[in-house]
């Protein structure tokens, strides 16, 4: 292997003492942990709430969520901005009526988990602006959202809130305020 000469010179890259100018106003690169103290702008999450479809019903008429029959901690992960829906597996809690439907979608508002009252005790809750949106039935949709394509993904909303993917999210959005199979089209031909 030849190694050729750099037709730069050293001196180009090191300049001596005596052709240093020293009026030269020098730029100096921030230090690697000044970076960390810069303050990014959050990043908006979404979230697949649980619930049966009458205590959905009654945090879209009042203008907020609970989760988890009321604990704090979940709520303490939802950020204000942060996209919100939530699924009804049945009418009623408890009941397996097989309603399994998207019943309300909104974004979370300023604040933090506050208590409010409830028939059999206090609830930590959040402010939520709804879109004023139908319900719609899970199943006509299994094939068109990414969390659905696991063969067990109904395992997973068994915690009551799981993160959602911004892509169904945002599909949910554009179903529950028009029409169905004008959004798969649409979909389809984009």
């Amino acid at each position: 292997m030849i190694f050729k000469a750099s037709n730069h010179s050293d001196a180009a890259l090191f300049p001596r003492e005596d052709q240093i100018n020293r009026g030269a106003a020098v730029r100096l690169l921030p230090h690697a942990n000044s970076l960390s103290r810069r303050r990014e702008p959050e990043q908006k999450s979404y979230w697949l709430a649980v619930a049966s479809a009458e205590h959905v019903r009654i945090g879209r008429q009042h203008g907020f969520m609970q989760v988890n029959h009321g604990k704090r901690a979940p709520l303490q992960r939802i950020k204000p901005g942060d996209g919100i829906v939530y699924y009804s597996p049945s009418v009623k809690m408890g009941e397996r009526d097989g309603f399994q439907s998207f019943t309300a979608i909104g974004f979370v508002r300023e604040g933090e988990p506050y208590l409010g009252e409830m028939g059999c005790g206090k609830a930590y809750r959040k402010d939520v602006d709804w879109l004023d949106a139908p319900e719609q039935p899970l199943r006509p949709l299994l094939g068109w959202l990414d969390f659905t394509q696991d063969k067990n993904w109904g395992y997973k909303l068994r915690f009551g809130l799981v993160e959602f993917g911004q892509s169904d999210f945002e599909f949910l959005e554009e179903i529950l305020m028009s029409e169905l199979e004008v959004v798969k089209q649409r979909r389809l031909q984009a």
